[in-house]
């Protein structure tokens, strides 16, 4: 079916292979420099072919997608031995699974594909609230984890926790959850995602910012509260992992389902609907 070169099936065809040819460099890459393991890469595969597909300039879109992976993937791998040694790196390596890929890119892809079928920016503010809450609290916690202080937790900040510990905040973790908001909110600008440029840029940063601190704020309040936490038979750390030094961990506290991955994605949906909510009022 031949349709007009200026818009119809035959560009959205185009968008399509752009898209898969894109996402399949991009996720080799990934594998190769352990950004992702094999099921990372096929869950950022189909979120990536959707985002930048479906929405108009789909590939801006993907681009802001892809500064949070890089950023994230960098700052995982920033100063690995020593947050190793703490008992806080990431597994693998740092080399994010699907579940991971999943909690951080589901709500943008959703929202990414809402305004592919319903485009007014509205949706696309949403998209941008969920990347920045994703980048926000990824760089709280790879940064945090080296504020020289101990951490207060948010629900009593009398107390201080170990670093690591879910619930806790910082001086250093605040300032990189501000940095990775600000961030995406200058790459969405700068590319003119959604034609959001039009508006003043002092409102798109300070609404992106606004997204990813209360992303992230849900994100530490969940973690102090109902997210499971696990005590390590082998070694005695307290850890969110259901598996610690090979073996099974034992409950204390909150949910054994709300682990990090669910925190995750409830708090970049709360980071969407806050954007959206600021942005329709505006």
């Amino acid at each position: 079916m031949v349709c007009d070169p200026t818009g119809g099936v035959a560009l959205e065809t185009i968008a399509v292979i752009e898209g898969l040819i894109a996402c399949f460099l991009l996720g080799v890459v990934s594998l190769k420099l352990r950004f992702v393991d094999l099921s990372g890469f096929a869950a950022a595969f189909a979120i990536g072919i959707l985002i930048f597909a479906v929405p108009p300039d789909g590939w801006k879109w993907f681009v802001v997608v892809l500064i949070f992976h890089v950023v994230a993937a960098q700052f995982t791998k920033y100063k690995y031995v020593i947050k190793r040694r703490m008992g806080f790196a990431q597994e693998k390596g740092g080399a994010r699974a699907w579940p991971n890929i999943v909690a951080n890119g589901g709500f943008a892809a959703l929202f990414a594909l809402g305004e592919g079928l319903w485009p007014s920016g509205l949706l696309a503010m949403g998209f941008l609230g969920a990347v920045a809450t994703a980048t926000a609290d990824t760089l709280a916690t790879e940064i945090g984890l080296l504020n020289p202080a101990q951490p207060r937790m948010i629900t009593n900040l009398r107390r201080k926790v170990a670093a690591g510990t879910s619930g806790g905040i910082s001086p250093l973790g605040e300032l990189a959850t501000l940095l990775g908001s600000v961030i995406i909110g200058l790459a969405a600008l700068l590319l003119g995602v959604a034609k959001l440029d039009v508006y003043s840029m002092g409102m798109i940063l300070l609404i992106i910012l606004l997204a990813g601190l209360v992303g992230c704020t849900i994100d530490s309040l969940i973690g102090a509260t109902i997210q499971g936490m696990f005590k390590c038979a082998v070694c005695g750390r307290t850890t969110e992992s259901k598996k610690h030094c090979g073996k099974s961990t034992q409950r204390i506290r909150g949910s054994g389902i709300i682990d990090n991955n669910m925190v995750n994605f409830i708090s970049t949906g709360v980071g969407a609907l806050s954007a959206v909510i600021v942005f329709s009022l505006l």
